[in-house]
């Protein structure tokens, strides 16, 4: 019998242990409180550069994407939305299309009709932000320069407002 409640109790344990664990690579808390790698990238539609650096003082949602991501092209919509509510109280939306053609990624922002920027992305800029390979991956970057979230997987309206609010 007391071996039976130290397995259970053992696996129970192991449980807790993968939960949180799971919990912290969806959360990306090993991310939090760094700062986030500037960068320059060229907007795949008019090829104006953005810099991160640019954006100091506001707070910077940046989406990894790519063009045959389904969960990416679910939640941009929404994340276009929220750019539009809150660009007015400082909050600025930065897409970044990794491994994509950029004439497919110009006929993905004509055809969501994107108000944000979405800009060419490339390995180093994946490297620099915890090696990106699993999108949708989006940072949330404070007024500061620092990393406050990492998401991976694809999100609903309301958990990105819950995340950006207390930041603006």
């Amino acid at each position: 019998m007391l071996r039976k409640i130290l397995r259970s109790s053992r696996l129970m344990g192991l449980g807790l242990f993968l939960l949180i664990f799971i919990f912290a690579l969806t959360t990306g808390v090993g991310a939090a409180g760094k700062a986030a790698p500037d960068f320059t990238l060229p907007d795949i539609l008019s090829g104006k550069d953005y810099s991160l650096s640019q954006f100091k003082g506001k707070v910077v949602l940046i989406n990894f994407i790519t063009f045959f991501c389904m969960p990416c092209r679910e939640e941009m919509p929404d994340l276009n939305e929220i750019y539009k509510e809150y660009k007015g109280q400082g909050l600025q939306v930065l897409g970044i299309g990794l491994s994509s053609d950029p004439v497919q990624l110009r006929f993905l922002v004509k055809q969501i009709g994107l108000d944000y920027p979405l800009l060419a992305g490339n390995d180093k800029v994946g490297k620099a932000y915890d090696n990106v390979e699993l999108v949708p991956t989006t940072f949330i970057i404070d007024k500061q320069g620092n990393i406050a979230h990492k998401i991976l997987g694809a999100r609903k309206k309301a958990d990105f407002i819950k995340l950006i609010q207390p930041l603006l």
